[in-house]
């Protein structure tokens, strides 16, 4: 059994989904936070790298308000749908307790914005987790017709960091 392992480190901004589709103007809130980066061809070159024929590719996000999926997520406009469901049932702007002074532990003396994230949690904790994996078969990760790896931050812009390990054979 081998194992490889990487850590990524990359600076995300507050919403990218313009730059994805310009079409989406009407349908992106300046207070949208959604940022998402396509992994499958980095998992294809990690998988290549790691010289593993057959095993698992693991992508864990260290941070509480980014979800790593799979799902058609290089369609713009599901994109779309999936940021304006976000925003319409869990709105930035609530009385969340985690915004208040109520809160009393993990606070940022360094960065107040992570003291106001309380939908970037729930959004996260709803919506996906920091974790997939991915089946390796014959050199190659195993992707469905329209499934796509990625990262998603629900927080940005900050910088990020995630952590694959590829284990197999």
């Amino acid at each position: 059994m081998q194992t490889y392992s990487k850590e990524l480190s990359f600076q995300t901004s507050q919403n990218n989904l313009l730059e994805l589709e310009p079409a989406l103007r009407d349908h992106v809130e300046d207070l949208d936070f959604f940022y998402i980066v396509d992994l499958c061809d980095q998992a294809r070159e990690w998988v290549k790298e790691s010289g593993i024929q057959n095993g698992l590719l693991t992508l864990q996000s260290l941070h509480t308000t980014c979800i790593i999926s799979i799902n058609e997520l290089d369609e713009p406009c599901l994109l779309g749908d999936i940021n304006n469901y976000m925003s319409r049932n869990i709105p930035r702007a609530e009385p969340y307790l985690h915004n208040s002074s109520v809160r009393t532990k993990n606070l940022c003396e360094e960065d107040t914005k992570c003291d106001r994230n309380a939908d970037s949690h729930l959004k996260s904790f709803l919506f996906g987790g920091p974790t997939q994996s991915v089946i390796v078969k014959d050199g190659e990760p195993v992707f469905g017709q329209w499934q796509r790896l990625c990262m998603i931050d629900l927080d940005g812009p900050r910088q990020r960091r995630l952590l694959v390990q590829v284990i197999g054979d």
